[in-house]
This record gives structure tokens, C-alpha cells and sequence, in this order.
């Protein structure tokens, strides 16, 4: 769900590693230049599905701090919930632009030992429209 690597590029500054997944080719061409064009080379750009991507990633060792989601105004699948917590992160952090499947994403992650620990921060990134971004973070439960 890392689009052109928007988000991604942000955090690379933050973190050792940064790893992205979108299943348009295009989009990851571009993840790709604009990470060039910064600059920043501890990011790794994949296209496909996130599920698979996140499993072959678990294969290999990679234990990630901290999964970013920022899906679209269908939320996230529970199959890509499963895979991420399958990863044993220490923290989600949701982004959303739908309240609605933010909250029953919410309540799959909680089932499955997360829960949140920073109030839903609404974000009006579009003044004078009905759509605002949400973002929340949620922690494993130790």
C-alpha cells in the first residue's frame, strides 16, 4: 500500500530500514526514483501483495519495530492483519480515510493482541470536504 513511497520516504529519515509494497508497477517505479531523488537508500520497494510480501519478508528474518498501514477507504483485509501481526510488531500505525473500516480493523488487531494506545487523531488534510484522514497506533500486548 506505499503508492509512490510518499509516507515511506518520510520514515526512511526515522529508521534503519524501510520496506514498501504496492501492486501497481508503476507506482513502485516511481518509489523507487523519488527515493533516488532524496537521496535515501535504506528503503526497499516490492510490487505485489502485501500478504506475500510480509511472508516472504518473515522467511528471511526481518522482524519489523513498527508496520505502517495506510490503505484505502476499504480498509485493510484480514488476511494482510494476520500477516502483519504474524511479524510480531512492537507498534501499527493506522492511517485511515475511513472511520468506519478504521474501527473494524481496529477490532480484528485487538482480537488478535493489540490494542490501542494513542487516541484516533483526525486529520482534516481537506478543509471543506466530508474526508478526513484518522491515524492511530496500536502496541502488541506483552
Amino acid at each position: 500500500y506505499c503508492g509512490i513511497g510518499t509516507i515511506s520516504l518520510n520514515m526512511a529519515k526515522f529508521a534503519k530500514k524501510v520496506y514498501g509494497v504496492e501492486i501497481v508497477p508503476e507506482a513502485i517505479e516511481d518509489a523507487k526514483h523519488n527515493a533516488s531523488l532524496n537521496d535515501l537508500d535504506n528503503l526497499d520497494f516490492e510490487v505485489g501483495e502485501a500478504e506475500v510480501w510480509m511472508e516472504k519478508w518473515q522467511k528471511q528474518g526481518i522482524k519489523p519495530d513498527v508496520i505502517m498501514v495506510d490503505p484505502p477507504r476499504k480498509g485493510l483485509t484480514s488476511s494482510l492483519i494476520q500477516s502483519a501481526v504474524a511479524m510480531e510488531p512492537k507498534k501499527v500505525v493506522y492511517v485511515s480515510c475511513n472511520p468506519a473500516t478504521l474501527v473494524r480493523d481496529i477490532q480484528e488487531f485487538m482480537e488478535l493482541g493489540y490494542q490501542v494506545t494513542k487516541p484516533i487523531q483526525p486529520v482534516d488534510q481537506f478543509p471543506q470536504t466530508t474526508h478526513v484522514e484518522s491515524v492511530t497506533v496500536l502496541e502488541r500486548v506483552k
